[in-house]
Order: C-alpha cells, then sequence, then structure tokens
C-alpha cells in the first residue's frame, strides 16, 4: 500500500461518525411576507425579531429584516416555541397573530427540521393626534407635554396606562402639540405638570386631562381610525394651589442614601394612573418633589440593584396626601427588604426540571406597597431545592416559573398551612418555612376549534374556572391560547376543577382575565371539568357577538 493511499484511507476512518455518537438535529427555519394592511403592498428593511421559549425561559434570536419584495427568512433554528415581534418606521409594532397590538399573539411551534412558511403579517400604519394647549386665560401654553394614554385591564384592575407614539414633546409657542406613531385605537390626552413633567417643572398647573378636567373620572376619549390623523383638539390648563413633599432617603443602616425615586398618584388605597414622576435623591439623601398639587399619592424609593436593575435593591414605599398649597416635609424613608425562604417538592414521575430554571416569583398584588417599577428580585434555587428570594416588599402571591413544560405549581404552604392563593405581607420582614409542590400530574386539556365548516386559526380561546370567587389576581385558574393552523389547541398548567371554555374572534389584551368579560360571557361558554392527572378534550366553535 503506497504512504499517499495509506494517509487517505486514515483520512476516512477518522471522518466515519461511531452509530452510538447522537447526529447533529435537523436545523428548521421560519419566512413569511410583511405587507401593509391598507393597502397589501410590501414594506421593506421591517426588523423582525425572535424568542425561543423552552418552559418559561427566553432566548433572543438575531434580528433580520425584509428584503425589498418583503419577505424574510430566520434559519438556523432549533425545535421550539417561537415568538415573532415586527416593526418598521410609521407602521404599528405587532407580534405575529396579532391584528392590534392588544390582541393575543400567536406562536409557531416548530420541530426537527421544519421550515413554518406561513409567518406572513400585515402591519397597519401609524396615526397622529394634533391640538393645542391653552393657559387658564385662554392663551397658548407652550412647554407642556401631552401625553397620550389607555385604559388597559392590568393586574387585576382597569389602569390608566401611557401608551405609544414616538417619546412626547413640548408644546411649541403656539401650545401646540403632535403625538405621532400611534396605532388606531382610544386614547386619552394628558397635559403634565408638576413632577410628573420633570423635577423642575415651574408650570403651577395641576395635569389636566382632555377636554380641560383634573378629575380623570370626567376626561373624555378620542378614536383614532386606521390612516386617519385626529387634528384641530383644544383643551385648557387648569391652575392650582401648588405643594412641596420633601425629605431624606436613608439605607438599611439609616445612612443617607442617593437612590431612584418615584412619585405616583393613588386612588382607592392602590396605583390606578400610572403617572410616575422621577427623580434621585442627593448625596445627603435629600430629595424634593415640587408644584404638587392636591390629591393622595405614594412615593417610592429604590436602594441600589444590581446591573441597573430597581428590582433587585432594597425598596421603601410611603402613602401620603397633599392639601391645597401646604407643603409636606421631614419626611424619612428607609429602604429594606425581607427575603423568603423555602424548599421545592417535586410530586410525579417526569424528568425533574434543572433547579436553576425554577424561578420563585412572588407576584404584587398591590402597586402602593409594592413597587411599581423595577425588575425581577434576585433569587436563587438551590441543587437540593431549597431556594431564597431577596428584597421582597410589600403584598405578594407565591407563583414559580419552571423551565419545562411538563412541570407546574400544585400548591404553596407556609408552616404546615395552605396559602396557594393568599397573599404574603412582607411588610412584616422576613419569610422562612415555605413549600411549594411543584407537579407533572396536571391535567391537560386538548381539543379542536371550528368556524362554520373549517378549522378555526384566527381565534382566541379563553378558559376561566366556574367559581367567579377565583376570578382575583393574580389567579393560577385562567388561560388563553391561540390554536394552530388546523384548529387544535393544548392548554397545561391549570389546577383540577370546573371550567368554562370560550372560543372568541379577537380578545384585547388581558381583558380575559376581567371578571366583568368573564361576568358577560358565561351563558355562551362551554363547562368542562379537569381531573389530576387526567387529560380532557373538548370541542368548541367560534363564538361572536350579536351585533
Amino acid at each position: 500500500m503506497s504512504a499517499l493511499l495509506a494517509i487517505a484511507l486514515s483520512c476516512v476512518v477518522a471522518v466515519q461518525t461511531p452509530q452510538n455518537v447522537e447526529q447533529p438535529k435537523p436545523m428548521g427555519r421560519i419566512s413569511g411576507v410583511v405587507t401593509r394592511l391598507d393597502n397589501k403592498l410590501p414594506i421593506e428593511k421591517v426588523t423582525i425579531r425572535a424568542i425561543r421559549w423552552d418552559g418559561g425561559l427566553g432566548q433572543q434570536i438575531p434580528a433580520r429584516a425584509t428584503d425589498a419584495n418583503g419577505r424574510f427568512t430566520i434559519d438556523g433554528l432549533l425545535p421550539g416555541s417561537y415568538a415573532l415581534t415586527f416593526s418598521a418606521d410609521r407602521f404599528v409594532s405587532l407580534q405575529f397573530g396579532q391584528l392590534t397590538p392588544e390582541e393575543t399573539a400567536k406562536r409557531i411551534e416548530l420541530k426537527d427540521g421544519q421550515h413554518f412558511d406561513k409567518a406572513d403579517i400585515s402591519l397597519p400604519p401609524t396615526t397622529a393626534i394634533e391640538g393645542r394647549l391653552l393657559d387658564e386665560f385662554g392663551d397658548p401654553a407652550p412647554g407642556i407635554v401631552v401625553q397620550s394614554a389607555r385604559v388597559q385591564f392590568l393586574a387585576g384592575k382597569r389602569r390608566l396606562m401611557p401608551f405609544g407614539g414616538n417619546p412626547p414633546q413640548p408644546t411649541d409657542d403656539l401650545g401646540r402639540f403632535r403625538i405621532f406613531n400611534l396605532p388606531p385605537a382610544e386614547y386619552y390626552l394628558l397635559a403634565l405638570a408638576g413632577p410628573f413633567a420633570g423635577p423642575n417643572d415651574p408650570s403651577g398647573f395641576a395635569v389636566t386631562y382632555f377636554p380641560g378636567t383634573v378629575v380623570p373620572m370626567e376626561a373624555k376619549p378620542v378614536r383614532l381610525e386606521l390612516g386617519q390623523d385626529l387634528t384641530g383638539l383644544v383643551f385648557q390648563l387648569t391652575p392650582a394651589p401648588m405643594a412641596t413633599v420633601s425629605g431624606v432617603l436613608l439605607d438599611e443602616s439609616d445612612k443617607p442614601l442617593s437612590g431612584t425615586m418615584m412619585f405616583i398618584p393613588t386612588s382607592g388605597d392602590d396605583v390606578r394612573s400610572f403617572l410616575i414622576g422621577r427623580i434621585a435623591s442627593g448625596q445627603d439623601g435629600s430629595f424634593a418633589f415640587r408644584n404638587v398639587a392636591p390629591g393622595s399619592y405614594v412615593i417610592q424609593a429604590f436602594g441600589r440593584g444590581t446591573s441597573g436593575n430597581l428590582g433587585s435593591g432594597n425598596f421603601a414605599s410611603l402613602p401620603l396626601t397633599v392639601s391645597a398649597g401646604a407643603d409636606v416635609t421631614g419626611l424619612k424613608l428607609k429602604v429594606a427588604g425581607a427575603t423568603a425562604r423555602g424548599r421545592i417538592l417535586l410530586e410525579g414521575d417526569a424528568p425533574p426540571p434543572v433547579p436553576s430554571r425554577v424561578l420563585v416569583s412572588p407576584s404584587a398584588i398591590n402597586f402602593v406597597s409594592a413597587p411599581v417599577g423595577g425588575g425581577p428580585p434576585n433569587r436563587i434555587t438551590r441543587d437540593d431545592w431549597t431556594f431564597e428570594v431577596y428584597n421582597m416588599s410589600g403584598l405578594r402571591m407565591m407563583r414559580v416559573i419552571v423551565g419545562s413544560g411538563r412541570w407546574t405549581m400544585k400548591q404553596v404552604t407556609l408552616n404546615g398551612r395552605d396559602i396557594t392563593d393568599e397573599p404574603i405581607d412582607f411588610r412584616n420582614g422576613d419569610v422562612n418555612g415555605l413549600e411549594i409542590t411543584l407537579t407533572s400530574r396536571g391535567p391537560v386539556l386538548e381539543g379542536t376549534v371550528t368556524d362554520g365548516d373549517k378549522a378555526a386559526t384566527e381565534c382566541t380561546l379563553v378558559v376561566f374556572s366556574a367559581d367567579p370567587a377565583k376570578w382575583v389576581f393574580p389567579s393560577r385558574y385562567f388561560s388563553q391560547v391561540r390554536p394552530d393552523p388546523k384548529g387544535w389547541f393544548q392548554i397545561g398548567g391549570l389546577p383540577p376543577g370546573d371550567y368554562l371554555a370560550l372560543a372568541l374572534p379577537t380578545v384585547q389584551g388581558t381583558d380575559w382575565q376581567d371578571p366583568e368579560f368573564l361576568r358577560q360571557h358565561i351563558g355562551v361558554a362551554t363547562r368542562f371539568s379537569l381531573a389530576e392527572g387526567g387529560a380532557q378534550t373538548i370541542s368548541l366553535k367560534v363564538y361572536r357577538e350579536p351585533r
């Protein structure tokens, strides 16, 4: 045998793959076309961002863009559940499966080597609101920011949320404002003032709602239609006697703290309007919110978090009432944080989840005692299944994000008492002795949805407890899903019990958690029961509201 042949044979042997070595899985891809909603023409340079979800954890995929024909392809994808977001200048950003930003999005369930080529979407052009703002004498009011907002069902209540558009700009010398890049929808307009307009706002006006009131319940919405700007709006600012709210921020050792502070209006002992004034306390801990109109508020303060995450630091909260023109001075806020400690128990025969991917996430149920802003807390789940969650505050319910589709939370006990659906008050200090049981034996609901004589794909399935007492936030007895292209759906994670199911053409935002919405649909929903460890199959038809 020649030396050259020997080398060649050795190369062949070297690249042969033993039979017991796992072969690389074929990669999948997602492709589609992005068009305008109004005329169906393709949109170039649309940015597509994809997230691969595995259990409760997401992995960001490098962004792609459409070509001149509106086409895009995302390749090199592992099997999994993908969420796609589409954004472009002068168009409303949407997720795959949405017609409006409030609708429930669709996930693309990608199998090994699959090519999903129907990720098409139509984006609506954005619209704008234009008008003039006047002072109390009817003269132009320059330098005032007009903010757009929407009423949305969020965290168990309807709340006024700043929404959309480019960062709002102050009115010009003629009092003119323009809010653009808005999706068609119903909006409220707010002329910002005092701490909500910046730390040094000198205007002397209260926050004023269109058409010219300081009472949120008297505000009137305006409606933006597809492709039509709304112009010619005029409203007038309302003067108010102003006060200053001042004090000092302290750390857990009673030393002055330079930290982030928020000033938020309250109503009924909760935050119903997410207007937020932000300042930083000085190096000596001093702070002052100036030009504060009469009303009820809460001051929230954050200690030093990690990596810019306010939610990982200590926290302080102080409700107060401001009377007309009466300064509030000498306040002291001290940041602190309680620790939740316990262990996790596993019940079931499925392969156990990875401890580091099981995230204990106590959910705030009141935004006066718990932070309005911030991110996730610092937390750890150890290999021995003990856990700690740090810097907890306010009233919270224990919830868990499990990075595995087979495992869900079954029960939470505190020193042997079932508190699965009861809040914990972390204002009283550390909470020890928690036990969280995860199960892989939870019930599974599956079935099909039809619309007329064909499979329904453009609809939202809502499942909710048949017991109205369970329609509370954050309830474990709600779920919603979009069916796949064959009209099939599957839902896990619901506790055993009696339920109702409903398929609707569309559902706005989280309205499916609103007790009023659920009460309106009890009579047309399908009743069924879920048992532990069992599977239930149902068939639904899309219900359309009578006109």
